[in-house]
């Protein structure tokens, strides 16, 4: 009799094991491809350039959250551009790339397999500071605007901008190519235009100078921006889906931590920039609520950036996500971003 029952508590084992098993294979993706090992321990993340907001991908590198889901051989590459980072992805130095949509729309357009899989770098931190004389838009007519270069973001934001406010980009002021924020700042202080597109730490600056700000991305074009998004070749993708999920919970989850320790955040961040540390908390401060964990689109900025791609003769129309996004992880993020 008791062999019996041992007989009959093995089977009982036995199938429950079974039962696992195969629950595993219909019910297990939010198992399985919530915490499945990375396809590879290494890799390279390219960035267009080094700006307060790429913060959370250093920090996800520095407090070693990349090392806790699995990759742990990283290498965070901070080049001089759009361009520059689009060469570095296409090469294979790079395996994902955190840059701005129109760079990925240019990289596509140029016959590259690239492809969005998240966003939620969404913040609009582009201003407009001019000389103190003006107090409005209105008065800047017949001045001279300082953007990075023709047919750049910088142009395009501020064109728009300049609509938006009455005023005829091409008819009622000059918009001079001069380059980044680093450049058109000391312009506008020399006196040689009369207002200039900055990013953030450079607003603060500005300000600091007594330049008058006249408009806020935020207020005249979107009150969001999609200013970053995370995307890399299709065959990647398709190849390392574990290794991108990886990348992303850690990316979210530096995210979540520069919002609870704002003062380390500030710290890396200006070791990062070479920033004063005491810019970096108000970019923190003021920009820290555009970070999203959950990967978001800034809906209503990407509107925008299409109509002003369209203006621009980028493209003909707005493109159907399918040419530009995957949402598959997006889509699927309940399953595996814990």
């Amino acid at each position: 009799m008791k062999i019996r029952h041992a007989s009959r508590a093995v089977t009982v084992v036995c199938f429950v094991a079974m039962l696992v098993v195969a629950a595993g294979g219909f019910l297990g993706p939010a198992f399985a491809q919530g915490k499945a090992k990375p396809e590879s321990s290494k890799l390279n993340i390219g960035l267009a350039l080094t700006a307060f907001t790429y913060l959370p991908v250093w920090v996800a590198d520095q407090k070693g959250f990349l090392k806790d889901e699995g990759v742990t051989e990283v290498k965070v590459l901070a080049f001089k551009g759009d361009a520059d980072v689009l060469q570095a992805l296409t090469g294979g130095s790079v395996d994902i790339s955190v840059s701005s949509v129109p760079g990925l729309i240019e990289g596509i357009k140029s016959g590259q397999k690239f492809k969005a899989v998240w966003a939620g770098f969404n913040q609009p931190n582009f201003e407009w500071y001019a000389l103190p004389k003006y107090k409005s838009i209105a008065q800047t007519k017949g001045g001279k605007y300082g953007i990075s270069k023709y047919g750049a973001l910088t142009d395009f934001l501020t064109r728009y901008a300049l609509r938006t406010a009455g005023l005829n980009p091409e008819k009622d002021v000059t918009i001079l190519q001069l380059g980044g924020s680093p450049q058109t700042l000391p312009a506008l202080e020399a006196g040689q235009i009369d207002a200039a597109i900055l990013a953030a730490p450079f607003t603060y600056a500005a300000a600091e100078k007594g330049f008058v700000k006249l408009m806020s991305q935020k207020d005249v074009i979107a009150p969001d921006w999609p200013l970053h998004v995370v995307f890399a070749k299709e065959d990647y993708i398709a190849k390392h889906p574990n290794t991108i999920k990886a990348f992303l919970r850690a990316n979210g989850k530096a995210i979540d931590w520069i919002k609870a320790n704002p003062e380390e955040a500030a710290q890396i961040a200006a070791k990062q920039t070479k920033f004063k540390v005491e810019y970096c908390r108000k970019f923190i401060e003021e920009y820290k609520d555009y970070w999203f964990a959950d990967g978001r689109i800034a809906s209503k900025g990407l509107k925008v950036l299409w109509e002003i791609a369209v203006q621009a003769g980028d493209v003909t129309e707005p493109w159907p996500d399918s040419k530009w996004l995957d949402r598959t992880f997006l889509s699927t993020q309940n399953q595996w971003r814990k």
